[in-house]
């Protein structure tokens, strides 16, 4: 019998007599490990699961990665998966990045980084400004003291 492109497997669940289903053709069957206190070669078998909730409840899986910050700089955090939904990325927008505080982050200053690029394209005055040099010290200088001052008010 010839093996379809998108079967996982012909064989037979010996217990219930069901085969493996066919994954769609516009879908990704990704396997890993993801979670780093399994022991490799001693699976444990658990005959409870039912869904994949009860899987997500069961093992609750979770991983520890390294972020490289913008200075080289190692961040490290450990990633938890309570569904489907929390390994999507989904450009920024998905839980991904939503779960994990490093990643928020960045996308905060992605997003602060965005409006001050727009608002700077919108002020003819602005640009005009950070067009001349001498200018453009003088503003880096005002903002730099407001800077300083506001960090004074936090302490």
């Amino acid at each position: 019998m010839a093996m379809k492109e998108n079967f996982i497997s012909m064989a037979p669940d010996e217990q219930s007599n069901a085969k493996v289903s066919l994954i769609d053709q516009n879908k990704t069957l990704m396997i890993d490990q993801y979670t780093s206190d399994v022991e490799p070669g001693n699976p444990e078998f658990v005959e409870d699961i039912h869904n994949i909730e009860d899987a997500f409840e069961h093992f609750k899986p979770k991983v520890d990665v390294t972020f490289t910050d913008e200075n080289g700089g190692a961040v490290e955090e450990t990633l938890h998966f309570g569904e489907i939904r929390d390994f999507e990325a989904n450009g920024g927008k998905g839980r991904l990045v939503e779960n994990s505080q490093y990643l928020s982050g960045v996308k905060m200053q992605i997003e602060t980084n965005q409006k001050i690029r727009k608002s700077i394209e919108q002020n003819r005055k602005l640009r005009e400004i950070l067009k001349d040099a001498e200018s453009r010290d003088e503003l880096k200088a005002m903002l730099q003291s407001m800077l300083n001052e506001l960090n004074e008010a936090d302490k």
